[in-house]
Protein backbone atom coordinates (compact mmCIF):
# COMPACT_ATOMS: atom_id res chain seq x y z
CA UNK A 1 0.00 0.00 0.00
CA UNK A 2 2.72 2.49 1.06
CA UNK A 3 4.42 2.23 -2.34
CA UNK A 4 1.25 2.17 -4.64
CA UNK A 5 0.48 5.54 -2.25
CA UNK A 6 4.36 6.72 -3.20
CA UNK A 7 3.66 6.43 -7.04
CA UNK A 8 0.05 8.38 -7.03
CA UNK A 9 1.78 11.26 -5.38
CA UNK A 10 4.33 10.88 -7.82
CA UNK A 11 2.28 11.12 -11.02
CA UNK A 12 -0.14 13.77 -9.59
CA UNK A 13 2.92 15.68 -9.23
CA UNK A 14 4.25 15.33 -12.80
CA UNK A 15 0.99 16.31 -13.90
CA UNK A 16 0.86 19.37 -11.90
CA UNK A 17 4.45 20.25 -13.23
CA UNK A 18 3.59 19.80 -17.14
CA UNK A 19 0.25 21.84 -16.81
CA UNK A 20 1.97 24.60 -15.02
CA UNK A 21 4.48 24.88 -18.03
CA UNK A 22 1.82 24.60 -20.36
CA UNK A 23 0.23 27.51 -18.63
CA UNK A 24 3.12 29.79 -18.66
CA UNK A 25 3.95 28.99 -22.46
CA UNK A 26 0.20 29.76 -22.91
CA UNK A 27 0.66 33.11 -21.00
CA UNK A 28 3.75 34.69 -22.84
CA UNK A 29 2.13 33.33 -26.59
CA UNK A 30 -0.89 36.05 -25.71
CA UNK A 31 1.37 38.45 -24.30
CA UNK A 32 3.19 38.50 -27.65
CA UNK A 33 0.21 38.31 -29.67
CA UNK A 34 -1.23 41.26 -27.57
CA UNK A 35 1.69 43.20 -27.17
CA UNK A 36 3.14 43.90 -30.47
CA UNK A 37 2.43 45.96 -32.64
CA UNK A 38 4.40 46.81 -36.53
CA UNK A 39 5.49 49.65 -34.91
CA UNK A 40 7.57 48.20 -32.21
CA UNK A 41 7.66 44.78 -32.42
CA UNK A 42 9.50 42.61 -34.88
CA UNK A 43 6.78 39.36 -34.28
CA UNK A 44 4.70 38.83 -37.42
CA UNK A 45 2.14 35.84 -38.49
CA UNK A 46 3.94 35.69 -41.84
CA UNK A 47 0.93 32.91 -42.72
CA UNK A 48 -1.26 35.85 -42.26
CA UNK A 49 0.41 37.48 -45.08
CA UNK A 50 -0.39 38.17 -48.46
CA UNK A 51 3.33 38.25 -49.84
CA UNK A 52 5.40 36.27 -47.08
CA UNK A 53 8.60 37.49 -48.54
CA UNK A 54 7.71 40.96 -48.45
CA UNK A 55 6.27 40.67 -45.23
CA UNK A 56 3.54 43.16 -47.13
CA UNK A 57 -0.04 42.93 -48.75
CA UNK A 58 -1.26 42.93 -52.16
CA UNK A 59 -2.05 46.58 -52.27
CA UNK A 60 0.84 47.65 -49.62
CA UNK A 61 2.74 50.78 -50.61
CA UNK A 62 6.72 49.42 -50.65
CA UNK A 63 9.77 50.80 -50.88
CA UNK A 64 10.70 49.80 -54.95
CA UNK A 65 14.41 51.15 -55.38
CA UNK A 66 15.45 50.40 -51.44
CA UNK A 67 15.70 53.80 -51.19
CA UNK A 68 13.74 54.64 -48.11
CA UNK A 69 10.97 55.99 -49.86
CA UNK A 70 7.55 53.79 -50.40
CA UNK A 71 6.99 54.68 -54.12
CA UNK A 72 5.58 51.56 -55.36
CA UNK A 73 2.63 49.41 -54.79
CA UNK A 74 2.50 45.47 -54.11
CA UNK A 75 0.72 43.65 -57.66
CA UNK A 76 -1.37 40.56 -57.18
CA UNK A 77 2.27 38.68 -58.21
CA UNK A 78 4.15 40.10 -54.80
CA UNK A 79 5.83 42.09 -57.02
CA UNK A 80 6.89 45.75 -55.37
CA UNK A 81 5.82 47.99 -58.58
CA UNK A 82 6.82 51.59 -58.66
CA UNK A 83 4.31 54.45 -58.64
CA UNK A 84 5.98 57.76 -58.86
CA UNK A 85 9.45 56.36 -59.72
CA UNK A 86 12.33 57.86 -58.52
CA UNK A 87 15.14 58.72 -61.24
CA UNK A 88 18.42 56.78 -59.69
CA UNK A 89 19.79 60.61 -60.54
CA UNK A 90 18.13 61.95 -57.94
CA UNK A 91 20.09 62.72 -54.07
CA UNK A 92 16.92 62.57 -51.88
CA UNK A 93 16.99 64.91 -48.71
CA UNK A 94 15.32 66.33 -46.12
CA UNK A 95 17.69 69.70 -46.40
CA UNK A 96 19.25 71.24 -48.86
CA UNK A 97 21.62 74.62 -48.92
CA UNK A 98 20.55 76.91 -51.79
CA UNK A 99 23.04 79.33 -50.88
CA UNK A 100 25.25 80.84 -53.91
CA UNK A 101 28.60 80.47 -54.12
CA UNK A 102 28.74 76.63 -52.51
CA UNK A 103 30.01 73.49 -54.14
CA UNK A 104 28.33 70.18 -54.75
CA UNK A 105 30.32 69.72 -50.99
CA UNK A 106 28.44 72.38 -49.36
CA UNK A 107 31.77 74.43 -48.96
CA UNK A 108 31.66 77.94 -49.70
CA UNK A 109 34.10 78.98 -52.90
CA UNK A 110 36.55 81.05 -52.42
CA UNK A 111 36.34 84.11 -55.56
CA UNK A 112 38.55 83.78 -58.38
CA UNK A 113 38.80 84.05 -61.61
CA UNK A 114 37.51 81.35 -63.32
CA UNK A 115 35.43 79.96 -60.50
CA UNK A 116 31.75 79.25 -61.02
CA UNK A 117 28.61 78.01 -58.85
CA UNK A 118 27.75 74.67 -59.98
CA UNK A 119 24.50 75.44 -58.86
CA UNK A 120 23.07 79.00 -60.02
CA UNK A 121 22.59 79.64 -63.84
CA UNK A 122 21.78 82.99 -65.71
CA UNK A 123 18.89 82.65 -67.69
CA UNK A 124 18.76 85.70 -69.79
CA UNK A 125 20.79 88.67 -71.41
CA UNK A 126 19.71 92.10 -71.24
CA UNK A 127 20.97 94.70 -73.97
CA UNK A 128 23.65 96.75 -72.00
CA UNK A 129 25.42 100.28 -72.93
CA UNK A 130 28.31 102.31 -71.28
CA UNK A 131 27.90 105.47 -69.26
CA UNK A 132 24.92 106.55 -72.03
CA UNK A 133 22.26 104.88 -73.97
CA UNK A 134 24.54 105.50 -77.27
CA UNK A 135 27.85 103.98 -75.85
CA UNK A 136 28.35 100.31 -76.23
CA UNK A 137 29.91 98.90 -73.29
CA UNK A 138 33.62 98.16 -73.77
CA UNK A 139 33.90 96.22 -70.79
CA UNK A 140 36.38 92.77 -71.49
CA UNK A 141 34.12 91.06 -68.77
CA UNK A 142 30.99 91.10 -71.62
CA UNK A 143 33.10 88.15 -73.23
CA UNK A 144 32.89 86.08 -70.06
CA UNK A 145 29.39 85.63 -70.43
CA UNK A 146 28.35 82.13 -70.71
CA UNK A 147 25.17 81.25 -68.64
CA UNK A 148 27.55 80.49 -65.56
CA UNK A 149 27.67 82.34 -62.61
CA UNK A 150 31.03 83.40 -61.43
CA UNK A 151 31.98 83.55 -57.78
CA UNK A 152 33.38 87.04 -57.26
CA UNK A 153 34.17 90.09 -54.69
CA UNK A 154 34.31 93.77 -54.95
CA UNK A 155 37.83 95.37 -53.63
CA UNK A 156 38.93 91.87 -51.57
CA UNK A 157 36.17 92.48 -49.00
CA UNK A 158 35.94 90.37 -46.34
CA UNK A 159 32.81 88.07 -45.50
CA UNK A 160 30.91 90.76 -43.63
CA UNK A 161 31.46 94.11 -46.31
CA UNK A 162 29.49 95.08 -49.18
CA UNK A 163 27.17 92.08 -50.36
CA UNK A 164 29.12 89.32 -48.50
CA UNK A 165 27.67 87.18 -45.93
CA UNK A 166 29.82 84.10 -44.17
CA UNK A 167 28.81 80.54 -45.28
CA UNK A 168 28.12 81.96 -48.97
CA UNK A 169 29.82 83.58 -51.84
CA UNK A 170 28.42 86.87 -53.95
CA UNK A 171 28.25 85.67 -57.73
CA UNK A 172 27.67 87.90 -60.45
CA UNK A 173 26.81 87.07 -64.45
CA UNK A 174 30.50 87.82 -65.46
CA UNK A 175 33.91 86.82 -64.42
CA UNK A 176 35.16 89.10 -62.25
CA UNK A 177 37.58 87.82 -60.45
CA UNK A 178 38.54 88.85 -56.09
CA UNK A 179 38.31 92.60 -56.75
CA UNK A 180 35.41 92.71 -59.56
CA UNK A 181 34.84 95.87 -61.50
CA UNK A 182 31.75 96.01 -64.16
CA UNK A 183 31.02 99.66 -66.03
CA UNK A 184 27.89 98.92 -67.90
CA UNK A 185 24.45 99.15 -67.35
CA UNK A 186 21.21 97.43 -68.50
CA UNK A 187 19.03 99.59 -70.83
CA UNK A 188 15.59 99.99 -69.24
CA UNK A 189 12.53 99.07 -70.47
CA UNK A 190 8.67 100.35 -71.33
CA UNK A 191 8.33 101.24 -67.33
CA UNK A 192 11.80 103.26 -67.16
CA UNK A 193 13.41 100.59 -64.94
CA UNK A 194 16.61 98.69 -65.16
CA UNK A 195 16.27 94.91 -66.77
CA UNK A 196 18.00 92.83 -64.46
CA UNK A 197 19.72 89.87 -64.62
CA UNK A 198 17.65 86.71 -64.07
CA UNK A 199 19.66 83.39 -62.15
CA UNK A 200 17.91 80.64 -61.23
CA UNK A 201 18.70 77.63 -58.91
CA UNK A 202 16.81 75.02 -59.63
CA UNK A 203 15.33 71.69 -57.73
CA UNK A 204 13.31 68.84 -57.47
CA UNK A 205 10.56 67.86 -55.32
CA UNK A 206 9.80 63.88 -55.30
CA UNK A 207 7.05 63.51 -53.58
CA UNK A 208 4.65 65.70 -52.44
CA UNK A 209 5.24 67.71 -49.50
CA UNK A 210 5.75 70.80 -47.65
CA UNK A 211 9.08 73.01 -46.97
CA UNK A 212 10.30 75.71 -44.60
CA UNK A 213 12.86 78.31 -45.37
CA UNK A 214 14.59 81.50 -44.18
CA UNK A 215 16.59 83.08 -46.17
CA UNK A 216 18.87 85.94 -46.09
CA UNK A 217 20.37 88.05 -49.03
CA UNK A 218 22.28 91.31 -50.13
CA UNK A 219 22.70 92.84 -53.32
CA UNK A 220 24.52 95.57 -55.17
CA UNK A 221 22.19 97.83 -56.44
CA UNK A 222 19.25 95.97 -56.10
CA UNK A 223 18.15 92.18 -55.67
CA UNK A 224 14.57 90.42 -55.40
CA UNK A 225 13.71 86.39 -55.54
CA UNK A 226 10.74 84.47 -56.16
CA UNK A 227 9.99 80.83 -55.96
CA UNK A 228 8.51 79.45 -59.19
CA UNK A 229 6.85 76.14 -60.29
CA UNK A 230 8.84 75.64 -63.48
CA UNK A 231 6.44 73.84 -65.06
CA UNK A 232 4.07 76.65 -64.96
CA UNK A 233 6.49 79.77 -64.33
CA UNK A 234 3.72 80.42 -61.54
CA UNK A 235 5.21 82.51 -58.90
CA UNK A 236 4.94 80.78 -55.31
CA UNK A 237 6.37 83.10 -53.01
CA UNK A 238 8.18 86.14 -53.24
CA UNK A 239 10.34 88.23 -51.35
CA UNK A 240 11.19 92.27 -50.57
CA UNK A 241 13.75 94.10 -52.94
CA UNK A 242 16.81 94.34 -51.29
CA UNK A 243 18.50 98.41 -52.22
CA UNK A 244 22.58 98.32 -51.93
CA UNK A 245 23.41 100.95 -49.21
CA UNK A 246 19.97 101.45 -48.11
CA UNK A 247 18.71 98.47 -46.44
CA UNK A 248 20.28 95.83 -43.66
CA UNK A 249 19.92 92.64 -44.57
CA UNK A 250 16.91 91.40 -45.53
CA UNK A 251 15.07 87.78 -44.68
CA UNK A 252 12.99 85.73 -46.79
CA UNK A 253 11.02 83.12 -45.08
CA UNK A 254 8.29 80.35 -45.12
CA UNK A 255 6.50 78.02 -43.53
CA UNK A 256 4.61 74.87 -43.85
CA UNK A 257 4.39 76.46 -48.26
CA UNK A 258 3.27 72.92 -49.83
CA UNK A 259 4.66 71.62 -52.98
CA UNK A 260 3.71 68.94 -55.00
CA UNK A 261 6.02 66.84 -57.34
CA UNK A 262 8.07 68.11 -59.56
CA UNK A 263 10.75 71.02 -60.92
CA UNK A 264 11.22 74.31 -59.01
CA UNK A 265 13.38 77.29 -58.71
CA UNK A 266 14.37 80.11 -56.39
CA UNK A 267 15.41 83.14 -59.39
CA UNK A 268 16.85 85.84 -58.50
CA UNK A 269 16.53 89.31 -59.88
CA UNK A 270 20.24 91.56 -59.87
CA UNK A 271 19.98 94.84 -61.21
CA UNK A 272 22.52 97.25 -61.80
CA UNK A 273 21.73 101.02 -61.44
CA UNK A 274 25.38 102.41 -60.78
CA UNK A 275 28.64 102.04 -62.74
CA UNK A 276 31.16 100.07 -60.41
CA UNK A 277 29.82 96.33 -59.88
CA UNK A 278 27.55 94.05 -59.47
CA UNK A 279 26.45 90.80 -57.67
CA UNK A 280 24.83 89.52 -54.62
CA UNK A 281 24.45 86.89 -51.55
CA UNK A 282 22.23 84.54 -50.52
CA UNK A 283 22.12 82.53 -47.43
CA UNK A 284 20.33 79.64 -46.29
CA UNK A 285 18.45 76.21 -46.45
CA UNK A 286 15.32 74.98 -47.49
CA UNK A 287 14.09 71.88 -45.03
CA UNK A 288 10.82 69.69 -45.74
CA UNK A 289 8.33 70.38 -42.78
CA UNK A 290 8.23 66.83 -41.98
CA UNK A 291 11.94 65.89 -42.12
CA UNK A 292 11.13 63.33 -44.87
CA UNK A 293 13.52 63.31 -47.81
CA UNK A 294 11.65 64.44 -50.77
CA UNK A 295 13.50 67.21 -52.14
CA UNK A 296 17.07 67.04 -54.25
CA UNK A 297 19.59 68.91 -55.77
CA UNK A 298 18.78 69.03 -59.40
CA UNK A 299 21.35 67.07 -61.16
CA UNK A 300 21.51 65.55 -64.23
CA UNK A 301 18.88 62.41 -64.35
CA UNK A 302 16.92 63.75 -61.25
CA UNK A 303 13.96 66.33 -63.05
CA UNK A 304 14.31 68.11 -65.78
CA UNK A 305 14.70 71.85 -65.86
CA UNK A 306 16.10 73.04 -69.28
CA UNK A 307 15.12 76.39 -70.31
CA UNK A 308 14.31 78.03 -73.47
CA UNK A 309 14.48 81.94 -72.84
CA UNK A 310 13.25 84.35 -75.69
CA UNK A 311 14.32 88.46 -75.81
CA UNK A 312 11.71 90.16 -77.94
CA UNK A 313 13.34 93.76 -79.56
CA UNK A 314 10.90 96.01 -81.34
CA UNK A 315 13.58 98.08 -83.69
CA UNK A 316 13.78 100.75 -85.96
CA UNK A 317 16.50 100.67 -88.27
CA UNK A 318 15.91 96.76 -88.75
CA UNK A 319 19.80 95.78 -88.36
CA UNK A 320 18.81 92.87 -86.35
CA UNK A 321 20.47 94.41 -83.36
CA UNK A 322 19.56 96.20 -79.98
CA UNK A 323 20.09 100.33 -80.42
CA UNK A 324 20.12 101.39 -76.54
CA UNK A 325 18.35 105.05 -78.37
CA UNK A 326 16.14 104.11 -81.14
CA UNK A 327 14.92 100.14 -80.20
CA UNK A 328 12.37 99.04 -77.21
CA UNK A 329 11.87 95.75 -75.77
CA UNK A 330 8.83 94.19 -76.98
CA UNK A 331 6.46 93.40 -73.78
CA UNK A 332 2.89 91.48 -74.67
CA UNK A 333 3.85 89.77 -77.83
CA UNK A 334 2.97 85.73 -77.73
CA UNK A 335 5.25 83.27 -78.59
CA UNK A 336 4.83 79.21 -79.44
CA UNK A 337 6.89 76.05 -78.28
CA UNK A 338 6.40 73.37 -80.25
CA UNK A 339 7.62 69.94 -79.57
CA UNK A 340 9.74 67.40 -82.39
CA UNK A 341 6.41 66.55 -83.78
CA UNK A 342 5.64 70.46 -84.37
CA UNK A 343 3.14 70.74 -81.92
CA UNK A 344 2.46 73.39 -79.75
CA UNK A 345 2.91 72.39 -76.33
CA UNK A 346 2.78 75.85 -74.42
CA UNK A 347 2.04 79.59 -75.29
CA UNK A 348 3.54 82.23 -73.14
CA UNK A 349 3.22 86.06 -73.07
CA UNK A 350 6.43 88.25 -73.00
CA UNK A 351 7.04 90.05 -69.63
CA UNK A 352 8.08 94.07 -69.72
CA UNK A 353 11.23 93.51 -70.15
CA UNK A 354 10.48 91.62 -73.79
CA UNK A 355 11.55 87.67 -71.95
CA UNK A 356 9.77 84.16 -71.61
CA UNK A 357 11.37 81.49 -69.80
CA UNK A 358 9.94 78.20 -71.21
CA UNK A 359 11.46 76.20 -68.32
CA UNK A 360 10.78 73.17 -67.09
CA UNK A 361 11.25 71.21 -70.07
CA UNK A 362 12.49 67.80 -70.79
CA UNK A 363 15.57 67.35 -73.01
CA UNK A 364 14.69 67.37 -76.65
CA UNK A 365 14.94 69.53 -79.99
CA UNK A 366 12.02 72.84 -79.85
CA UNK A 367 10.84 75.18 -81.88
CA UNK A 368 9.77 78.49 -81.06
CA UNK A 369 7.57 80.70 -83.29
CA UNK A 370 6.82 84.36 -82.74
CA UNK A 371 2.81 85.60 -83.04
CA UNK A 372 3.20 88.56 -85.29
CA UNK A 373 1.10 92.08 -84.49
CA UNK A 374 0.31 94.05 -86.74
CA UNK A 375 2.36 96.82 -87.83
CA UNK A 376 5.63 94.95 -87.80
CA UNK A 377 7.45 91.88 -89.65
CA UNK A 378 10.41 89.73 -89.35
CA UNK A 379 13.16 87.96 -91.55
CA UNK A 380 13.12 85.09 -88.78
CA UNK A 381 10.02 83.87 -87.44
CA UNK A 382 11.15 81.05 -85.66
CA UNK A 383 13.65 79.18 -84.06
CA UNK A 384 14.81 75.95 -83.71
CA UNK A 385 16.80 75.35 -80.18
CA UNK A 386 18.12 72.20 -78.67
CA UNK A 387 18.40 71.20 -75.06
CA UNK A 388 19.97 68.91 -72.64
CA UNK A 389 21.24 68.20 -69.61
CA UNK A 390 19.56 71.31 -67.53
CA UNK A 391 20.93 73.84 -69.97
CA UNK A 392 20.00 77.03 -70.83
CA UNK A 393 19.72 78.60 -74.50
CA UNK A 394 19.06 82.15 -75.37
CA UNK A 395 17.28 82.95 -78.68
CA UNK A 396 16.62 86.87 -79.73
CA UNK A 397 13.46 87.56 -81.80
CA UNK A 398 13.55 90.83 -83.97
CA UNK A 399 10.40 92.78 -85.26
CA UNK A 400 11.26 95.79 -87.56
CA UNK A 401 8.53 98.70 -87.74
CA UNK A 402 6.55 98.79 -90.83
Amino acid sequence: MKNRYINKKNTDLDSWFFATIKYLALIIILFLVFSCSEEDCDYINLNDLDCADLELNIGDRCDSNANGINDGIVNEFCECMPVNSIPEGCDLQSDLNLSTGIDANGDVITPAFGAVDPFWKIINQPPIFQFSPDNPCTSPAIGTFSGDTYVMNYNNFNNTQWVNQPGASTIAPFDLGANGNFGCNNASNADGDRVPYVFERSFCVLEDTSVDFSFTYKGDDQVSFVLIDNATNTVLNTSATYVWSIDPILTWSATGLSLSSGSYSVRARLVNTGSVTLGFSFLGNMVTSNGEQAISNNVEGCCENNVISVLNILEEDCDRMFNNTTDVLGAGWMFNLKDASNTIIRTETTDVNGNIFFSGIPDGTYTVEIVNQTGWTQTVTTESVTVVSNSVEIVEFYSCNN
